[in-house]
């Protein structure tokens, strides 16, 4: 029996989850189950719960003693504050993704708000994924796009040292109404340019930043990839569910560092580990396993296309 198997069947006294909807596709379970088995840890679990919207309160109403935290996820990293007191990170973003509760009613876990701390590991984690490949320092850097993570990105960056940075977006006003304040508050010259910047001739040029940070859910053909990557030395794109992305493998090509999501998700999920368990695990084995289950992932979808 393994390590893996032997925690599995041992009596759970310590409960973690990702929350979210939807939440099947997480590969935190992974990510956290391998952290345990580095570790050294037994009687820990943590899976993976589809909450639907309208439904967090009953949920966490539901919880027992047993359980220590949790990883939160779209659509309820704002609702979730209301559950816990805010580190500050989270108040300037308005965005929490871990949960650790506090105090123990018999055996319910209180609802009481002050009791439970959110916390905002996304952050550390972007700058954790990038010292990790290399890079601690970086004046200026481009995000392409400007949904929520780019808040969390612009927090990120100012962290490293950025102090300018052009943001690509789709809708220039949304774009500015989102991210002008955060920008600001973090000391962040920014400048925002409409999305037909990707595609004008010579693209974004070269060496345009020292960071590139893709954060848009766009697949970009080879081609529109093997333009954008020339814009800077490092190119970062946040999604592990098309790892490797176009992105990551033409900045490969390029001879560009390649950070990609596998990278942010194992850092911001070591600082929910810390958060959860008050031990810190070694990165590597953890890219390992998620490198492993997301390739497994996609031999099963493989399979089931050619039965």
């Amino acid at each position: 029996m393994t390590g893996r198997e032997a925690q599995r069947t041992a009596s759970v006294q310590h409960r973690c989850a990702v929350i979210g909807h939807p939440a099947a596709h997480s590969l935190s379970p992974a990510l956290h189950m391998a952290a345990y088995e580095t570790l050294g840890l037994s009687g820990w679990s943590y899976e993976a719960i589809d909450v639907e919207p309208g439904h967090l309160d009953e949920f966490l109403s539901g919880l027992d003693s047993s359980w220590v935290g949790l990883s939160v996820t779209m659509p309820f990293k704002s609702a979730i504050i209301a559950h816990g007191t805010p580190e500050p990170l989270v108040t300037a973003l308005d965005a929490a993704n871990t949960i650790i509760f506090g105090a123990v009613d018999g055996s319910r876990r209180t609802s009481r708000r002050e009791s439970n701390r959110c916390y905002n590991t996304d952050v550390p984690g972007m700058t954790g994924a990038l010292a990790h490949r290399g890079l601690t320092s970086a004046d200026s850097a481009i995000l392409v796009g400007a949904g929520a993570t780019a808040r969390s990105g612009l927090a990120a960056l100012s962290r490293i040292g950025v102090r300018h940075a052009e943001v690509i977006a789709r809708s220039l006003e949304r774009a500015h109404a989102s991210l002008d304040e955060v920008a600001a508050r973090h000391g962040i010259d920014l400048d925002v340019v409409g999305w037909g910047e990707l595609s004008a001739p010579g693209g974004l040029g070269t060496d345009r930043a020292d960071l590139l940070l893709s954060i848009a859910p766009v697949d970009f053909t080879d081609a529109e990839a093997a333009r954008i990557v020339r814009a800077a030395p490092v190119v970062f794109d946040v999604f592990y569910e098309r790892h490797p992305s176009a992105l990551s493998l033409a900045a490969a090509a390029a001879g560009r560092v390649s950070v990609d999501g596998i990278d942010l998700l194992v850092f911001q999920g070591i600082g929910q580990v810390q958060l959860m368990t008050g031990l810190t695990p070694d990165p590597e084995p953890l890219l390992a396993a998620c490198a492993a289950e997301l390739a497994r992932r996609r031999d099963s979808q493989a399979r089931r296309r050619d039965s």
